[in-house]
């Protein structure tokens, strides 16, 4: 043999040397979380005081398909409307246009929708009620079906979920 296939020899072998070296780095390696994810609420000083988990909104239609509606009932909240400051979230968006009376919650969730050019497809407005009673708690959804926007929301659910909370300022 001559020297130069040696030579050859001894480099594949000592190039093999670091390729499983590297190896074993890759197959050590393990999955951490490094820092916190914050939540709308612990930035703004909000502290959970409902939360309404739905999974997917089963809309019922009562008027050939125009008007869509949801009620469900929960426990009792001890809701203060006129005295104490809340915040409403839905899918951790947190709502802008919130009316808060003594016992009940009116908000509107709006969305977009765009296609793949990024061209807006549908505007969405998903009418919120939200009613605190000494027994129950009421929570009532309210969808207006223009151009099929009932599909677009569903597709929408069925990604995301449907989640509402109501925080209330730190004390």
């Amino acid at each position: 043999m001559k020297w130069y296939s040696y030579l050859l020899c001894v480099i594949c072998i000592i190039s093999g040397i670091f390729c499983s070296m590297n190896l074993v780095k890759i197959w050590s390696e393990k999955s951490a979380i490094y820092g916190d994810v914050s939540s709308i609420e612990t930035q703004n000083g909000y502290i959970e005081f409902a939360k309404f988990d739905f999974g997917v909104i089963n809309f019922e239609s009562d008027d050939s398909y125009v008007n869509y509606t949801f009620k469900q009932s929960f426990k009792h909240y001890d809701f203060n409307g006129l005295n104490r400051q809340y915040a409403v979230l839905f899918n951790d968006n947190l709502l802008s246009n919130v009316e808060y009376r003594a016992g009940e919650i009116i908000c509107t969730f709006n969305m977009n929708f765009y296609n793949i050019d990024g061209v807006k497809e549908k505007d969405i407005s998903l009418n919120i009620l939200i009613d605190f009673y000494d027994e129950k708690t009421d929570v009532s959804f309210n969808l207006k079906n223009n151009d099929n926007c009932i599909s677009y929301f569903n597709r929408y659910m069925i990604v995301n979920g449907a989640i509402l909370k109501v925080v209330e300022k730190g004390v």
